[in-house]
């Protein structure tokens, strides 16, 4: 008798589990979606500041909609089957545009767009006059060079050799130096408090280092490939040798947003060194006698300093590579600048044309 009040008893207790995971697998009710027809009416390619117009055809009644412009949503005004997007408050390039119409309370519609967001303005055109010649290791590959204060940091690159320096500014004389792994190809580097960071190339991984002793601190990861390093007080900015900057919480070592850079006529890659100023991120273009200076809201290349014939000042040597270094002394107001394996820098003042 005991044993039969025992197996009713495992099976109602099965019964009860088998009723169970059909109660909590039942299917709720999907939303239906659709595609919703969008036509850019101000056109694919638009400047800074233009209105981006949407015409949309539906063959039912839209409740409401909203928009997201690279992810982020946007307001927009409605009229009719038009939306007006505005741009002034966005950063410049490629966006990627959708729309998600709601019909009723069970069905979406989606359409997508997408344009190319230029500057409205050309950048304003510079020069340079040397103002001073002076002594830069012509053995340092220059991937970093930053001022604090009058002391002059500067990060090299090269497997093997890579390293980070303390120099005096004026004799080059190395005051402290830490050594990279010799299988790590060192890039940009930038000083935030007591802190100095720098990045490798290809290895997407950087240091931490104590300004003072250089004893590193630890390590941050990227997921992209290592270029210039600078900062805006806030957060690093670093490039990659794309049109992109990234800005990095220095709490986190995250990602908290990023800009494309664009002048008037297209996007401007091979970003690398970087330099950061009222505003501004000054950059090297790579393989160029080009330094940019980019607004740091927006995207906007705002000047363009053509440094051709700079290298022609030194003395003849065949070793020297690409112009690639620029630093601004912030208590002197002086701006500096170098490139790999030249065994000179220059004081330089820029000169608009």
């Amino acid at each position: 008798m005991r044993k039969l009040i025992f197996i009713l008893a495992l099976v109602a207790l099965a019964t009860s589990c088998q009723s169970g995971k059909k109660e909590q697998s039942m299917p709720t009710k999907q939303i239906e979606t659709g595609r919703l027809k969008v036509q850019l009416k101000s056109g694919n390619s638009l400047q800074y500041g233009d209105s981006i117009v949407i015409g949309f055809v539906s063959s039912e009644k839209i409740d409401s909609l909203q928009v997201f412009v690279n992810s982020k949503k946007e307001d927009a005004k409605v009229s009719g089957n038009n939306l007006c997007i505005a741009t002034k408050q966005m950063t410049v390039g490629q966006k990627s545009i959708t729309i998600e119409a709601f019909v009723g309370a069970q069905k979406r519609l989606y359409g997508y767009a997408l344009l190319n967001l230029k500057s409205d303005i050309a950048p304003q055109m510079f020069k340079y006059k040397v103002v001073k010649q002076q002594k830069h290791n012509e053995q340092y590959y220059t991937q970093g060079l930053e001022f604090d204060g009058a002391d002059l940091y500067e990060g090299t690159g090269l497997e093997g050799v890579s390293a980070l320096y303390k120099v005096d500014a004026k004799t080059y004389k190395v005051l402290k130096v830490v050594d990279l792994p010799s299988n790590l190809f060192g890039e940009g580097i930038s000083i935030m408090g007591n802190k100095i960071y720098q990045l490798t190339w290809r290895s997407q991984i950087g240091f931490i280092y104590n300004k003072q002793t250089f004893e590193q601190l630890g390590t941050f990861n990227y997921g992209t490939e290592g270029w210039g390093l600078t900062n805006n007080g806030k957060h690093l900015i670093m490039s990659d040798g794309t049109e992109h900057l990234y800005f990095i919480d220095t709490a986190t070592m995250q990602e908290v947003r990023r800009i494309e850079v664009m002048n008037n006529q297209q996007s401007v890659q091979l970003l690398n060194e970087l330099e950061y100023v009222d505003g501004l991120i000054y950059a090297n273009v790579y393989c160029s006698n080009t330094i940019v200076a980019i607004d740091e809201k927006t995207g906007r290349v705002m000047k363009q300093i053509d440094m051709s014939g700079l290298s022609d000042q030194m003395k003849a040597n065949n070793r020297i590579d690409v112009l690639n270094g620029i630093a601004y002394r912030h208590d002197t107001k002086q701006w500096f600048v170098t490139g790999k394996l030249w065994p000179s820098m220059f004081e330089v003042e820029f000169v608009k044309q």
